[in-house]
């Protein structure tokens, strides 16, 4: 099809009765708007419009209305109206154009169902932005954008559009508002339209302490029925589908030994947040907030190692997924708190809050797509986990490394694509089913190999880090502490094994996912680890040996001098008898004599430990 773009001042009065036959194919009744009001705005501003036409049929496939707005308007829609502003504006709250600012308020985005290929909502879009850069240009400056929407259409629109919420109608609506840096970068056609639909797993590597009991908890009353909270049905059913395909690949796939040790639990489902590049304070209060996206947090236990893989799907994700993958580069992962709407708390708090589980090891992605970016270097930034319209920087990534990766398919069957790196996996599948369910299923059967993989990766990252602290602490490592260390390592040994996968083709792509992850690595890390701590274990044990030694040597000294008691004692008597002093004396002078000596003995010998440790110390 070919369509013809035509703004306000191209159309007159009778052209917007056009608008009636979108707007009913669109909208509920309740936002169906009056067509004499309509005309009112339109003749007080005609520069208000954006019009898509289909030049075959001179159907109206979709519009844009607009106009800049007096200011009590645009204060009754960024704060004071608890409702949603629509059709009731009258024409004297529409303003004329100024040269000095203009508050613009999108009325209505609307397209036609049988129009919703994504071709006229793209012209729509870039014919509003276009125009918004015309009234720049002629010296009429856009100061801020502000719409209400009223559909989940309307509101991914929006957010593509780079608006981000500002308040929440108590009619069920929510205000959004482009402004500042937002607005410049959309007019600088900075804004990004993703070329393919997504689904967003989020993959985090969990630990827990000995004792916390919070899991078997969770996990008691799972098998018990009580649901995850919070989460609506559609929520439950959702993630009791994941963990269904899961444990059927599992066991399909898997050996028993695995597969015995694995449980899975709903945690339960969250609104994440999506902001920008833009970070705050750690400490700040205040959200940047683009939007929110369910997330459905399952959880895969292996009890008697304390790890855990928390695999969470972001469905249809509706924003820019290299930014929340950002995010998680970023340690930004924040979920509505269920104490307010309006705030957000980080996830890796409420985890450990709520269920005492703590992070071990790099948070991976997972992407699903529909097709391959059209822009190689999107899907590069995929790969390294970096956001591809950021707001921080004007560079890009231009890494060979990178760049092969995004090259490299790893895919080891013929109905999809696969590209890796230590922090995401791109799978980019032949058939994107709209069901969540449908995707869900087509894509447990290689997530079930990642979340094996992961737990590898979290084992080693789990023993690095306790040696690490054992090292930094300066403690004295005893053969006791390092036999612990290697018990727990030996516990997650069965995740190594080849022999898990009963497929060559899983093995395989195990294979390469180890090496993506870095997993070699890791073990060679953990590898060095052992060997220092072995050698720290054979120091001790040498220091030991030579302290028993010399406690040895002294106590055989102090034996051999007792036994020459007698001997000592009976030339001390003759001569005590020649001096004329009484005998009785030489057994008491003896004793004195030989506990004087063993004491000095000791004495010399401790100062020559000390003076040969403090001669150690200065040469290190």
């Amino acid at each position: 099809m070919t369509y013809t773009v035509l703004y306000g001042e191209d159309v007159d009065v009778p052209f917007l009765d056009r608008l009636v036959a979108v707007d009913h194919a669109c909208y509920e009744p309740a936002y169906w708007g009056d067509p004499a009001n309509t005309v009112a705005r339109y003749e007080r501003n005609r520069r208000s419009f954006v019009f898509v036409v289909d030049d075959e049929s001179g159907r109206l496939a979709g519009y844009v209305n607009f106009f800049p707005c007096e200011l009590g308007l645009h204060q009754d829609n960024v704060s004071r109206s608890p409702v949603i502003r629509d059709d009731d504006i009258a024409p004297d709250e529409v303003a004329q154009y100024r040269t000095d600012e203009n508050h613009l308020f999108v009325l209505s985005i609307a397209v036609h169902p049988a129009y919703q290929d994504g071709e006229v909502i793209r012209l729509l879009t870039d014919g509003f932005v276009g125009y918004l850069r015309r009234l720049r240009d002629e010296g009429l400056p856009v100061t801020s954008v502000v719409a209400t929407a009223v559909s989940g259409d309307g509101t991914k629109v929006l957010r593509s559009l780079l608006f981000h919420e500002l308040r929440h109608l108590e009619d069920g609506n929510t205000v959004f508002v482009c402004d500042g840096p937002r607005l410049d970068r959309l007019l600088a056609g900075r804004a990004h339209f993703a070329t393919y639909r997504s689904d967003l797993w989020l993959l985090l590597p969990l630990a827990e302490h000995e004792a916390n009991l919070r899991v078997d908890n969770l996990l008691e009353d799972r098998a018990r029925g009580v649901p995850a909270e919070p989460a609506t049905a559609d929520d439950r059913a959702l993630a009791e589908h994941v963990i269904s395909e899961l444990v059927e690949y599992l066991s399909y796939e898997c050996s028993n030994e695995v597969v015995r040790d694995l449980e899975l639990a709903h945690l339960g489902s969250f609104d994440f947040l999506h902001t920008t590049d833009d970070y705050p304070a750690r400490d700040a209060g205040e959200e940047i907030v683009m939007g929110t996206a369910r997330g459905h947090a399952v959880l895969v236990c292996h009890r008697r190692t304390h790890m855990f893989v928390l695999a969470v799907l972001l469905s249809a994700y509706p924003f820019s997924v290299t930014q929340m993958e950002d995010q998680v580069s970023y340690d930004y992962l924040k979920i509505r708190s269920p104490e307010g709407p309006d705030r957000f708390v980080s996830l890796y708090d409420y985890l450990l809050e709520t269920f005492g589980l703590h992070r071990c090891g790099r948070a991976k992605c997972a992407l699903f797509l529909s097709e391959r970016p059209d822009n190689d270097r999107e899907l590069q930034d995929m790969l390294a986990a970096e956001t591809y319209d950021n707001y921080g920087r004007e560079y890009r990534i231009d890494s060979t490394e990178v760049r092969a990766m995004s090259l490299d398919n790893r895919a080891q069957f013929d109905d999809y694509e696969l590209y890796l790196s230590s922090r995401a996996v791109v799978y980019v599948a032949k058939s994107f089913r709209d069901l969540p369910m449908d995707r869900v299923s087509d894509f447990a059967n290689y997530l079930f190999i990642v979340v094996l993989v992961l737990f590898q990766n979290t084992a080693l990252e789990k023993v690095n880090t306790r040696v690490t602290r054992v090292l930094e602490a300066n403690h004295d490592i005893s053969p006791k502490a390092k036999l612990a260390i290697d018990r727990e390592y030996g516990r997650t040994v069965r995740f190594w094994e080849t022999q898990n996968f009963k497929y060559l083709s899983s093995q395989i792509e195990a294979t390469c996912l180890r090496e993506a992850f870095l997993n070699q690595e890791l073990h060679d890390v953990y590898t060095e680890h052992q060997e220092y701590l072995e050698h720290l274990v054979s120091v001790k044990s040498a220091i030991v040996e030579g302290r028993t030694g010399m406690v040895i040597n002294v106590a055989a000294v102090i034996l051999a001098i007792i036994q020459l008691q007698p001997f000592f004692a009976d030339l001390l008597r003759d001569v005590y008898e020649g001096l004329g002093i009484e005998a009785t004396y030489a057994e008491t002078t003896t004793y004195c004599g030989l506990f004087g000596g063993v004491a000095i003995y000791v004495l010399v010998v401790v100062i020559n430990q000390r003076r040969r440790r403090h001669q150690q110390r200065s040469r290190i």
